[in-house]
């Protein structure tokens, strides 16, 4: 397949550009935004899958495996996930009255009228009233197909809350209530991804013995670090965790005692029934990643090459508390600046993964991990300091805000103090937004259509 950053349209997706380039290091600002910008471009799912999925007259070809659409009784097309409007917006071009039914469902906010795939919303990252009975539909479609069709599965991050069929044993409240706990205690995502799979029907490869005898094609969108298709397609893919590593996981960050009691009920008593499928038999699977981690980070690279800054890739595993992980990236980049030993000045260090905000208690504010990182990042910056900071969460909403991400310098705690903000405070109250937003260091984009990584960018200039 054609590397995905061979031909990118550049396409303007930073909304407020100008009030980022209004203040501080702007000639640095503005290379750092470019290189979002042209890194976001990258990785649009749309274009994605139309380099991976073609049709020519009677015949379908998916990342060169050929199907004889002759043969082929009914296509039906299911998905879910913060990528898969996008993903969905080329497959109803490329098949168009050949799909003979379709549901998708992405985050409020995304959806758009297609012609022959109908579009639901449902809420991210906590699950709504929306995200059950979407899931109704997705298993009544995926039941439906039979032994001489075909089943197009999209998928992408954000489906675990986008689309849910909790376990009988438990209810819908419950299955909210362990959404929120587990998106604030700290955990990896492959994690929380971990216990979600076994309160699952649909995850864990679930999905996939439902689908079971028809063919399935899952075109995926990663979003989790080193690319595993385990994660990125587990309603269709077997799940490698067990039941007991869940269990070991609720422990391990302390959530045992606080998760609902029909849950706990649920984990406290293992049966085979209730471990998810480690196997799907003799099923007939493929599967495509469409967009990989690895596309975001080649891409910001060249960009930052093309604007005259080394390329430097720290880590496309980066992982850890938000505000600390920022804090790390930042003085590898001061240093940089003062010894000139590590990098060749100017430089751009870029770092791809995902970090985690752990919340003890009411969170006091609003923010995301990517604003967290860039407030911790610019913490020990200084205005002699020639360094600036742009991190991102590339669906364009950062946590549970409408916000990016952030971009920061020496300037930006200067700035609040200023203000009269203390910028350490708001940090340590998770209320990062509203403190971006004070001193115009907030990234808005809106719904970015992707669902990749997180991207760091810090430029040493």
């Amino acid at each position: 397949m054609k590397n995905i950053t061979d031909s990118i349209v550049s396409n303007p997706i930073i909304k407020n550009r100008e009030a980022l380039l209004s203040h501080g290091l702007i000639k640095g600002r503005k290379s750092c935004l470019d290189i979002i910008e042209y890194a976001l471009n990258a990785v649009d799912p749309y274009h994605a899958t139309h380099k991976a999925v073609q049709l020519r007259y009677e015949t379908l070809i998916v990342d060169g495996r050929e199907y004889d659409l002759k043969t082929i009784d009914h296509i039906y097309v299911i998905g879910a996930g913060k990528a898969t409007f996008r993903q969905a917006q080329a497959i109803d071009e490329i098949l168009g009255d050949r799909i003979d039914e379709g549901v998708v469902v992405v985050k409020h906010g995304q959806a758009k009228l297609l012609n022959h795939i109908k579009i639901l919303e449902s809420a991210h990252p906590v699950p709504d009233h929306n995200s059950f009975t979407a899931s109704q539909e997705v298993i009544k479609l995926a039941k439906k197909a039979g032994e001489k069709d075909l089943v197009i599965c999209l998928m992408s991050g954000g489906v675990s809350s986008n689309c849910c069929a909790p376990v009988d044993e438990i209810s819908d409240a419950d299955k909210i209530e362990m959404n929120r706990l587990l998106v604030q205690c700290g955990a990896q995502v492959t994690e929380i991804m971990s216990v979600r799979g076994h309160l699952s029907k649909i995850k864990g490869g679930r999905l996939g013995l439902m689908i079971q005898p028809a063919t399935c094609i899952t075109l995926t969108v990663s979003d989790a670090i080193g690319d595993p298709l385990e994660w990125n397609a587990d309603w269709t893919h077997p799940d490698s965790s067990t039941f007991q590593d869940a269990v070991d996981i609720l422990h391990r960050y302390g959530l045992w005692d606080q998760i609902p009691v029909r849950v706990r009920d649920y984990f406290s008593r293992f049966t085979n029934e209730k471990e998810t499928p480690k196997s799907l038999g003799n099923g007939k699977f493929q599967y495509c990643m469409t967009v990989k981690t690895s596309d975001l980070w080649k891409a910001a690279k060249k960009q930052s090459k093309k604007l005259g800054f080394t390329p430097y890739l720290l880590t496309s595993e980066l992982k850890g508390e938000s505000r600390e992980a920022g804090r790390v990236l930042s003085s590898i980049a001061m240093e940089a600046g003062k010894s000139r030993q590590l990098f060749k000045i100017p430089c751009a260090l870029i770092a791809t993964g995902e970090t985690s905000v752990r919340i003890l208690g009411e969170p006091k504010g609003k923010g995301g991990a990517n604003q967290e990182l860039g407030c911790g990042a610019c913490l020990d910056l200084t205005l002699e300091d020639n360094i600036v900071v742009g991190a991102i969460d590339t669906d364009g909403t950062d946590g549970p805000t409408d916000y990016a991400g952030a971009l920061t310098d020496g300037f930006s705690v200067a700035t609040a103090r200023k203000m009269g903000i203390d910028f350490h405070k708001e940090l340590m109250d998770h209320n990062t937004s509203e403190l971006l937003k004070n001193i115009s260091d907030i990234i808005y984009t809106g719904h970015t259509g992707s669902n990749v990584n997180d991207l760091v960018v810090i430029l040493v200039l």
